[in-house]
């Protein structure tokens, strides 16, 4: 997949051989200082893929903005609480969940311990009996891809848009769609634990009794890669919203987490609705983070305080 997408992008860079033959345009900022790009050696031919909107005619002069990243970052202190978001569900997966014991906790338990599957409805109940290997090999690489992705796109383009901050917007976007993901995954392990809802696995014939067998709603797989392509899709969205690009990128996410559920489902790790309320959770979560996060966002909140009464207040100040 990684190399379909590094396919695509070298692809449509080939359209624009003829146009970056020629000597470059220059970019300032508004107030006539340079931007300078980290490999202006693949600027001519990949920028105009990545970001086509910035594309000019020859000897135009481009005036940019200093800075690609469209999000309003505390680097430190987010990084630091994302990092500690991961450790704790980190701990949580692989050091207290194989220490808790198993039990059955469908509604109505057979003689053999396994659930009833006239308890499901004909829509869920495809999933039992299902025990592709192939598909679930398929899930966990669609998963590594979906974390690979982000990286290697916005890396990419801060090596070859201008910009005065390429390690800095790389940085901040990145904790962006990492914050979407982890958001994402405390969320599943809160659902997870609450609703205890047996795997499709627990309906057959096998007797299966580690604890992560009971945690079955949702789709951890599902919902972490719908984060993690639904912050580059807004990213790249709210980065270049004049590009055909960032339909490409939609796309991609969507064909990504739809062929992730699939495979949960077809190697009987899911029921359907676990794949359908963990996209709606990552993709809700990958839309929120950046969102929350965009520069010049339309409501602030604000506070003030009186020193010579004590009055304080809050409010929202914004544009509507």
């Amino acid at each position: 997949m990684i190399s379909l997408l590094t396919a695509m992008v070298l692809v449509t860079a080939s359209d624009h051989a003829e146009h970056s033959k020629a000597q470059p345009p220059d970019v300032v900022t508004p107030d006539g200082g340079t931007v300078p790009t980290v490999a202006p050696g693949l600027t001519d031919e990949l920028a105009p893929v990545l970001a086509p909107e910035r594309d000019v005619d020859v000897g135009e002069t481009k005036v940019a903005t200093p800075s690609l990243s469209v999000y309003d970052v505390d680097l430190p202190l987010e990084a630091s609480l994302t990092l500690s978001s991961f450790g704790l569900f980190a701990i949580v997966d692989f050091l207290i969940k194989p220490t808790i014991e198993g039990d059955v906790s469908c509604r109505r338990p057979e003689e053999n311990g396994r659930c009833n599957p006239a308890d499901l409805t004909a829509f869920d109940r495809y999933a039992v009996g299902r025990n592709s290997k192939e598909w679930n090999t398929f899930g966990d690489i669609a998963l590594f891809t979906s974390l690979a992705i982000p990286v290697l796109y916005l890396g990419l383009e801060s090596l070859v848009l201008p910009t005065q901050t390429p390690w800095g917007d790389f940085a901040n976007d990145l904790v962006i769609v990492a914050e979407a993901m982890a958001l994402t995954s405390m969320i599943n392990t809160v659902m997870k634990f609450a609703f205890r809802r047996p795997r499709p696995i627990r309906y057959t014939d096998q007797t299966f009794t580690p604890f992560d067998a009971e945690l079955s709603f949702p789709s951890g797989h599902t919902s972490i890669v719908a984060a993690a392509t639904s912050a580059l899709t807004a990213t790249v969205f709210l980065r270049h919203p004049d590009s055909p690009m960032r339909f490409v990128v939609l796309g991609f996410g969507i064909a990504l987490t739809t062929l992730t559920g699939l495979s949960r489902v077809e190697s009987g790790n899911h029921f359907p609705t676990d794949v359908l309320i963990g996209a709606m959770v990552g993709s809700l979560s990958g839309f929120l983070v950046p969102y929350m996060h965009r520069k010049k966002s339309v409501i602030q909140p604000t506070a003030s305080y009186n020193p010579f009464n004590g009055a304080t207040s809050l409010g929202i100040a914004g544009s509507w």
